[in-house]
């Protein structure tokens, strides 16, 4: 009975220890409101913004922005919602572990995230769990559409709404997936390769170009893959011969905005030619070969 009795005591003094600890860490915060000011409000700022909950200019100044940015995360974590940092909500916010999630990342983290967006109907298409292009891309549409810091980073915010069911779900690709410095590029490659081409050769010619950029072996823009050279010579020859400055036609530049919304008549390949025109024994003997389309070849 004795060696129960402090057996009990013991598990009673480490509660109140722990129960200690916990209220000793939470004070160690002092309560942040509107006009509130100073180093506490900018390490709060910064903090929120690095977790994509927009604070906007760091200041130092808790203003209506800064109570914004607090209400969306105590949202986001199941914390009494009432702008205040207070100790609970700033010590949440300072050992969050959310990892961003951002271009050129690789892993089952973004695996996930692509699937929860072509769930949602933001589509990234193959789901590769590389974060390239299209993903990002996708990640900053779904932040339009649900009125979230459009940064095309899936921070601690934008995740939390896309895994909710509280999400607005996309019902249709807007323009603005795209840059018109994009659209510019691509619509002239498309139409210097493929002027004479079917439709869908045309979209497929973007569809490699876009497959580029997403891919760590090319350049990560659309013009910079265009552009790109391998000891001197350029990858495309509308580069060499200076057709990629005319101008396009319409039907092409419809195919870059199709090729930028994820359409890819050809998959993943990232290498096409006309074999009537030239050979490419590299490409045939390394690489798999996808589709024929109108004149060109295919090959991933």
């Amino acid at each position: 009975m004795k060696k129960f009795n402090i057996a009990i005591s013991i598990i009673a003094i480490l509660l109140l220890l722990t129960i200690l600890t916990t209220n000793a860490f939470a004070e160690n915060y002092n309560l942040l409101n509107i006009g509130s000011r100073g180093s506490e409000v900018v390490n709060l700022q910064k903090a929120l913004n690095e977790q994509g909950y927009n604070s906007g200019v760091i200041d130092g100044i808790y203003g209506y922005n800064t109570r914004s940015a607090v209400t969306n995360f105590q949202k986001s974590n199941s914390l009494v919602v009432d702008g205040i940092a207070g100790p609970n909500t700033q010590s949440k916010l300072y050992s969050s572990n959310k990892e961003l999630l951002k271009y050129g990342m690789r892993g089952s983290q973004i695996t996930k995230l692509q699937k929860a967006l072509n769930n949602k109907g933001f589509s990234v298409g193959a789901i590769d769990g590389i974060f390239g292009y299209r993903t990002k891309t996708s990640v900053i549409n779904f932040q339009k559409a649900n009125s979230l810091l459009i940064d095309g980073i899936a921070g601690p915010e934008t995740q939390s709404k896309l895994y909710s069911s509280q999400s607005v779900n996309s019902t249709s690709i807007a323009e603005s997936n795209y840059s018109s410095n994009d659209v510019y590029w691509l619509s002239r490659i498309i139409h210097a390769e493929s002027n004479g081409e079917p439709y869908k050769g045309k979209v497929a010619v973007g569809n490699v170009i876009v497959n580029r950029v997403d891919s760590k072996d090319f350049p990560n823009t659309i013009k910079g893959v265009i552009f790109e050279d391998y000891k001197g010579i350029h990858q495309f020859s509308p580069v060499a011969s200076g057709t990629i400055y005319n101008e396009p036609s319409p039907q092409s530049v419809q195919a870059a905005k199709e090729a930028l919304n994820n359409s890819n008549p050809v998959g993943d390949s990232t290498y096409f030619f006309n074999p009537d025109k030239a050979s490419s024994t590299w490409i045939e003997n390394n690489k798999t070969y996808v589709a024929r389309i109108g004149d060109h070849v295919f090959y991933k």
